[in-house]
């Protein structure tokens, strides 16, 4: 008699217990997901001593209509939704084509049939397919802790992350070569971070095996399979040749990549630093520094922290991001 009920109520009750049951769990979703419109001249100075910003009713809009998910990615590649993870994101030419549930033309397996498991789908960003909620199957993006700051990424992309700040998830991006540093949590010039999954990405077809050299040092390199990168090492005095596909002697290639060491404290782990202005009072804000150019003030909500560049790189009030000099300077 159950086994009947449960079968004949009516798919919209269905849906609306499955979102009751994934309310009460409060997980793999975010609450809030939003950026601040602001104009170039109210991102470029710090609100007044009062506070207030010079846009009285500012506006908010989800932070995925602010920067393009889909750039950089390959074609058919399926992005993890940062608001649920049950939904994923079709990327085709670089652009948003369309977005998924885990929900839609699922079916029960003897698992769920059995009721010996969590039959509830959430999407599996890592094998591009949607799977049981088990810690061992699937893993969903990070959740924003109320108070903290921290940071993760956005994975396959290399650039985007997801910068937290009491709760709130801001999409960010890096530009001009420069890559989202998980160690750091900002971004960071490519030979320290040393991803490819923006690159292997487009390369899902598992009988076509492509090689990529590494940007952290000359004897590495990555095996691309089924668009997941597999990172290898030459064995002790040979050096990877992109021309072979292989490794050979050192004194046979030109490459000289010597990273330096650098001692740089991410967010994450060293408490914040209170910004010396005013924060407005609602929304996310982005200003630069009162005084040095490589670091910047971030606003959530009238709370307000003082976040650094990387070492080299400048804070650049345009794009509300920190890009190298050079690029700064163009603009």
């Amino acid at each position: 008699m159950l086994i009947y009920l449960v079968f004949n109520i009516p798919l919209t009750v269905k849906l609306l217990l499955l979102y009751g049951f994934l309310f009460a769990l409060n997980q793999c979703v975010f609450a809030r997901t939003y950026v601040s419109i602001v104009s170039e001249s109210e991102s470029i100075e710090a609100p007044n001593s009062n506070g207030e910003s010079e846009e009285d009713d500012p506006k908010y809009e989800l932070v995925v209509n602010d920067i393009n998910l889909c750039a950089n990615v390959a074609n058919n590649t399926l992005l993890p939704d940062i608001t649920n993870c049950s939904s994923y994101i079709n990327c085709i030419d670089g652009k948003y084509a369309s977005t998924g549930s885990c929900y839609e033309g699922t079916a029960f397996d003897t698992l769920c049939k059995n009721n010996t498991g969590n039959c509830e789908l959430l999407f599996d960003y890592k094998y591009q397919t949607c799977n049981y909620a088990t810690d061992e199957n699937v893993k969903c993006l990070p959740m924003c802790e109320e108070y903290n700051l921290t940071s993760f990424c956005y994975d396959r992309t290399c650039t985007k992350y997801v910068l937290c700040y009491f709760g709130i998830p801001v999409l960010r991006e890096c530009h001009d070569g420069l890559q989202y540093n998980a160690e750091t949590d900002r971004c960071d010039f490519s030979q320290y971070v040393d991803c490819v999954e923006n690159e292997c990405s487009a390369e899902k077809d598992v009988t076509n095996i492509v090689y990529l050299p590494s940007k952290a040092g000359c004897s590495k390199y990555f095996i691309c399979s089924d668009g997941t990168p597999w990172p290898q090492t030459c064995t002790s005095g040979l050096v990877f040749d992109i021309t072979c596909n292989c490794c050979v002697p050192a004194g046979n290639v030109e490459c000289q990549m010597t990273p330096q060491q650098r001692n740089i404290q991410p967010y994450s782990r060293s408490p914040p630093r209170r910004a010396d202005i005013i924060c407005p009072a609602h929304g996310v804000h982005f200003y630069a520094h009162k005084s040095r150019v490589d670091a910047y003030y971030y606003c959530v909500d009238g709370n307000g922290v003082t976040l650094d560049c990387t070492p080299g790189l400048w804070y650049d009030s345009k794009l509300r991001e920190c890009r190298q000099p050079k690029y700064i300077a163009n603009n």
